[in-house]
C-alpha cells in the first residue's frame, strides 16, 4: 500500500483531504515572540489577523526530522510504501528534513520536490492519490507526476516586497526601491525557481497583470482546474473567479486562504492564481 504524505503550505480542501487520507506535516510558523504548528496550533484566519495587527515580521522553518519520523510511523505499517510530497526547495529546507526522516524508518519512502506550493503542490498530491488508487506502483507514478509537474503554472501577485526581503527571497535593494515606487510584483515558479516574470507600478499595473491572466486562462481551454489562494483579504480572488465562472462555468475553482508559511513571504493583499 502507498501512503501519501504532504506539509501545511498544500491548499487542499477538507473533503479532499479526507477523502484520500493525506498525512500533513505541519511547518513552523513564529510571529510575536510565539512559535506555532502551521495548521495545528493556528489557523489560517488566525494568523492572518496576527499579520496585520503585529508590526514584527514573522518567521518560518522548516518541520524538525523528529516530526517527520513521527507521521511516517504513524500512516503506515513497515511493509507499507510512502509517497513524501513537498514545497519546492527554492522557498523551504522541508524537502531535505523529509530526505533524511526517509532514512531513518523502516518504510520505504521516495521523497519528491514538486518546486511548488498551495495549490500547485496540491494538483500534485490529488494525482498522486489518484494513480495510488488505480494501483499504479511507487515508480509508475513518480514517472507520471515527472510529466504532470510542468504543466502546473503558479502565479503569485506581490504588493508588498517587505516580507519577500525579510524572509530571504528578495534582496533588500529590491525592498527599498519597492517603498518609493510601489512596486508590485507577478512571480512565478518555473522549474522551481521563483522569479519575478511582471514588475508593475501601482495597483492599476498590478490589476493589468491579473486581467491578462485571467483572459489568458479564460481563453485557453485545455485549463480545468483554477486554484486562487489569498492571504488577508479574498476581495481580489472573488472578483477573479466570478470572471472565469462566467466566461468558464466547466473549470474548477478552488478560492481559499493561504497557509501561514506563505503569509510570512507574500505578505499583506498578496495573492495567487495557479492553474493546470
Amino acid at each position: 500500500m502507498i501512503h501519501i504524505v504532504t506539509d501545511s503550505t498544500v491548499q487542499l480542501t477538507f473533503q479532499e483531504i479526507k477523502d484520500n487520507d493525506i498525512a500533513i506535516v505541519p511547518l513552523k510558523v513564529e510571529i510575536a515572540d510565539k512559535s506555532y504548528d502551521d495548521g495545528v496550533t493556528i489557523s489560517r484566519s488566525a494568523f492572518a489577523n496576527k499579520l496585520k495587527a503585529n508590526h514584527d515580521f514573522p518567521k518560518t522553518s522548516q518541520p524538525s526530522l523528529g516530526k517527520f519520523v513521527e507521521v511516517y510511523e504513524k500512516v503506515s505499517n513497515p511493509e507499507d510504501q510512502i509517497l513524501s510530497i513537498h514545497i519546492g526547495s527554492v522557498l523551504s529546507g522541508t524537502i531535505h528534513t523529509a530526505e533524511m526522516a526517509a532514512l531513518q524508518v523502516r518504510q520505504s519512502v521516495r521523497v519528491i520536490n514538486t518546486g511548488l506550493t498551495d495549490r500547485g503542490l496540491a494538483f500534485v498530491v490529488l494525482k498522486a492519490a489518484q494513480l495510488s488508487q488505480a494501483d499504479y506502483t511507487m515508480n509508475q507514478i513518480i514517472e507520471q507526476l515527472k510529466l504532470y509537474i510542468p504543466q502546473i503554472h503558479l502565479h503569485c501577485f506581490v504588493n508588498n516586497l517587505d516580507y519577500l526581503v525579510k524572509g530571504g527571497r528578495a534582496n533588500r535593494t529590491m525592498g527599498f526601491i519597492s517603498s518609493l515606487v510601489k512596486l508590485k510584483l507577478e512571480l512565478t515558479m518555473p522549474d522551481g525557481q521563483l522569479k519575478v516574470l511582471n514588475k508593475s507600478r501601482g495597483n492599476k499595473g498590478m490589476q493589468k497583470l491579473v486581467n491578462n491572466l485571467v483572459n489568458k486562462i479564460i481563453e485557453d481551454h485545455k485549463i480545468t482546474q483554477v486554484g486562487l489562494s489569498y492571504v488577508d483579504t479574498h476581495a481580489d480572488t472573488d472578483i477573479i473567479e466570478a470572471t472565469i465562472k462566467r466566461a468558464r462555468p466547466d473549470i474548477q475553482i478552488i478560492n481559499q486562504q493561504t497557509s501561514p508559511t506563505i503569509m510570512t513571504h507574500v505578505g499583506p493583499n498578496g495573492f495567487a492564481i495557479i492553474y493546470i
